[in-house]
């Protein structure tokens, strides 16, 4: 056989792939080794940052927030000024308001008379019951009968009343006397005696006053009484005796008081 012939019968020779290397054990060595450095700066750049601020965000058990203690109260003593003088306030005094004098009335002077007898004879008079006046001026009374409805739209026929004024002698209107009412009409007694003030009810001037009797007007005959008082209790008019009657246009006994 040729050379040709061996060249022709020759397989073709397939192409041989080179087998990768294994990498060396010592890379791998080196690349843990290197990791391991990072690792321990890392943890050494940790551990200083929370030594040097244990309140930084970094560090998970971070020391407690410390409460302050509470504020304890301070005594400050309260001193008075050098020039300090304690001040007395008096109580009010009572005001002691005189009542009406009286004026007793002179007795008879006993004369003696002389005869031409030895004996003397005394002759006397009977000395008369001394009886007090008082020295005020009293305030006359003055009654006239009215509609109650004149002078108050709200009432009518179903009750009485006694109502007036008092003026002193300037015809101006005296405030703060008592008026006392008493006695009896049928079917109604006024035991102890009704009290009120003027200047109570303007209706009836600006020293008015009012009773109300809450009875339906009756007939009687001076059973029912009137008298004005100074705040004392001192009587600055007579007891005047009021008549009633069963007409509703005479159902306001209109009483004027009136300073001599």
């Amino acid at each position: 056989m040729s050379n040709y012939d061996d060249f022709l019968n020759e397989k073709p020779k397939t192409a041989v792939t080179p087998k990768p290397k294994k990498a060396s054990p010592d890379l791998k060595w080196n690349v843990l080794t290197l990791v391991m450095l990072l690792m321990t700066l890392c943890a050494c750049f940790f551990f200083v940052s929370i030594l040097q601020n244990p309140n930084s965000g970094l560090n998970p058990l971070g020391p407690s927030t410390l409460v302050p203690p509470p504020a304890t109260a301070t005594w400050t003593p309260i001193g008075f000024a050098a020039t300090w003088t304690p001040t007395v306030t008096l109580p009010p005094t009572d005001t002691n308001t005189p009542r009406p004098t009286y004026t007793l009335v002179p007795s008879p002077t006993v004369y003696l008379l002389q005869t031409s007898t030895p004996f003397v004879t005394a002759t006397t008079t009977v000395t008369p019951t001394r009886t007090a006046h008082p020295t005020g001026v009293p305030f006359n009374i003055t009654v006239t009968y009215n509609d109650s409805t004149t002078f108050r739209a709200d009432t009518s026929c179903s009750s009485m009343y006694v109502a007036g004024k008092a003026l002193d002698a300037n015809n101006k209107s005296v405030v703060g006397l008592q008026v006392k009412l008493g006695g009896s009409v049928p079917g109604k007694t006024f035991v102890p005696a009704l009290t009120t003030l003027t200047g109570i009810s303007p209706v009836y001037g600006q020293s008015g006053f009012e009773f109300d009797l809450k009875i339906a007007p009756v007939a009687s005959t001076k059973a029912l009484w009137v008298q004005l008082y100074d705040q004392s209790g001192a009587p600055l008019s007579e007891q005047f005796k009021l008549a009633t009657f069963t007409d509703c246009k005479k159902n306001l006994i209109l009483v004027n008081f009136q300073q001599k």
